[in-house]
């Protein structure tokens, strides 16, 4: 080939080098403030949590961590929002059971579990069945006696259905095979409400929640939903003390992220997270709530939510639940 036909073709080459833009490299995770989607309005436990949560990963992390409350729809309205996000690890969302149970309870959750990758749980804890202070039931057994001689007549309010509540709630009367009379209220805290003021005879709510109104000498704490006696309340039953020796439920709050975000981020997120949580203040905190925090490789919590998925569609459909 003759040189000036050489240098040309180099010189083309080089002119086309320069003129194609070269890949640019992602910044390392995160370059930018992460934004924390809540399930529920400000106050109460879960957000006290998620506010933990965001203060503890801003430092480890390097970037501010935003909690979003975005409360409304028995959870669904954070849970579509999240799944419609870019999954590049600035939305993440902070959840309870509501989350595996409600795509089987609503016809439009707008959304579905598979929507999202498991990141990390946070905290665990049970709900408490509670009377108002002056009712005549002094202990579960008590109230499962009346509720065995008439079917439907004792009502019990909860969060809303197909909240944990409820679900603690539908499971103690198949354990105990009892009926009772369902009331759904629009969140803990009506429920509790009505309870202290005589309008309903039993409540099951957070212990959380609860625990306050029972410390007051408002309500009777009957009996708590973990398998054995919970550690801040030692002094309340558990219900499986009752002749139901396999009753147990608890409510979780845990952390998820949209499906195709980059299993690297998925990998980091759960160790800077099992990190906040074995810190001792965290810990402190997370009791003097109620709950007790929660440690999980995330394979390990993937797993843990799949089986949680199912559970929660076999017990939608074998205890008829609906929404409202």
């Amino acid at each position: 080939m003759p040189t000036h036909m050489l240098r040309v073709m180099c010189a083309a080459m080089a002119a086309l080098c320069a003129s194609s833009p070269v890949p640019a490299q992602s910044p390392a995770y995160p370059a930018r403030p992460i934004h924390l989607v809540v399930f529920v309005a400000p106050g109460g436990s879960a957000d006290a949590v998620a506010r933990l949560l965001s203060e503890g990963l801003g430092k480890r992390l390097g970037q501010p961590v935003l909690v979003e409350n975005k409360g409304g729809a028995g959870g669904n309205l954070a849970s579509a929002y999240v799944a419609r996000a870019r999954p590049d690890g600035y939305t993440l969302l902070l959840t309870a059971n509501n989350h595996t149970v409600n795509p089987a309870l609503f016809a439009h959750a707008g959304y579905d579990v598979r929507d999202f990758a498991a990141v990390a749980p946070l905290m665990e804890g049970p709900s408490v069945i509670a009377v108002p202070a002056n009712s005549r039931f002094k202990t579960l057994a008590d109230l499962f006696r009346e509720a065995r001689v008439a079917p439907g007549s004792i009502a019990y309010g909860s969060a809303g259905v197909g909240s944990p509540s409820n679900i603690a709630g539908e499971l103690l009367q198949k354990a105990a095979g009892i009926r009772l009379n369902h009331i759904a209220y629009r969140g803990s805290g009506p429920s509790i409400s009505d309870a202290v003021s005589g309008q309903i005879p039993v409540v099951i709510a957070s212990l959380v929640a609860a625990m306050p109104q029972v410390e007051a000498g408002a309500l009777r704490a009957l009996a708590v939903t973990s398998k054995v006696r919970w550690p801040s309340a030692l002094d309340v039953p558990a219900a499986a003390e009752y002749g139901i020796p396999a009753y147990e439920h608890m409510t979780w709050l845990g952390l998820f992220a949209p499906k195709a975000t980059p299993q690297a981020t998925l990998d980091r997120l759960n160790a800077e997270v099992q990190a906040v949580l074995h810190q001792q203040h965290v810990q402190e905190r997370v009791a003097k709530l109620g709950g007790r925090v929660a440690f999980a490789e995330r394979q390990a919590y993937v797993a843990a939510i799949e089986e949680d998925t199912a559970s929660a569609v076999r017990l939608v459909r074998e205890l008829n639940l609906k929404a409202d």
